[in-house]
């Protein structure tokens, strides 16, 4: 039960197919799951079928007009996962919550409503820690971070969740790390495995067992709208996925 956000101040680690194929799978488990699209770009609402001119009402709605999120709750039609579009309108997000009092808790208090309806709900953040971001920590009992093993990229984990523990301590959220899962990964380079060797040195069994490998069958079905459930569901994205979703089952006890 609970929320899980998923977080990385970077772009391009697989976060938003983590995101959806974790809804996806959850829903396969014979789960309620709902997922929220938090970014401006909407990548995770149009990599389920939804048509860019159609993304409204979106998360923007609830989150600017008090709209209540059941309202805008959509089946998306590559997917048996509920949903909550992101949208354009999410660009000025910081402009246009500075003055709410208590801004940091919108979110919160938007998902309040729809919360006994589902067993997850889970956040896409867009790759940055700014204020929507931030709403998402403040929401999520869990946190999730989808990281490429690359050692650029493993060397801004370690600050970007100092940074999240000292968002959380000023805010006095009590959100935890599920784990960090390691995406993209490409076995054909040398410096991948050693990576890995790194990041679980640096993070111990914060890790994920399972890696998702770089998979041509994923991004494909990303093109047509769906997940690669659908798409391609004896390949080896389709069984990371599977696997990578019962092993968060399992860490969450259920």
């Amino acid at each position: 039960m609970g929320r899980i956000a998923l977080i990385n101040n970077k772009g391009g680690v697989g976060k938003t197919t983590t995101a959806t194929h974790l809804a996806d799978g959850f829903v396969r488990k014979g789960r309620n799951a709902l997922l929220v699209d938090l970014d401006a770009q909407a990548s995770a609402s149009l990599s389920l079928g939804c048509e860019r001119e159609d993304l409204e009402p979106s998360i923007a709605t609830c989150l600017y007009e008090e709209i209540s999120a059941e309202k805008v709750i959509r089946r998306p039609p590559g997917s048996d996962v509920d949903l909550i579009t992101g949208s354009s309108r999410l660009q000025n997000a910081d402009v246009r919550l500075a003055g709410e009092l208590g801004r940091e808790r919108i979110l919160q208090e938007v998902l309040k409503e729809v919360d006994s309806q589902y067993d997850h709900v889970i956040l896409d953040c867009p790759p940055s820690l700014s204020l929507i971001p931030i709403n998402a920590i403040v929401a999520s009992d869990w946190l999730i971070v989808p990281v490429e093993p690359h050692y650029l990229a493993l060397e801004g984990v370690g600050s970007m969740l100092d940074t999240v523990e000292s968002i959380k301590k000023k805010i006095g959220d009590s959100a935890r790390l599920l784990g960090i899962v390691v995406t993209r990964a490409d076995f054909r380079a040398k410096a991948t495995k050693q990576a890995i060797e790194m990041l679980r040195r640096e993070h111990g069994d914060t890790i994920f067992d399972t890696v998702v490998r770089g998979n041509v069958r994923v991004s494909e079905a990303s093109s047509y709208g769906t997940t690669v459930f659908n798409h391609s569901p004896n390949s080896t994205g389709a069984e990371a996925y599977h696997k990578l979703t019962k092993e968060v089952l399992n860490r969450l006890n259920q």
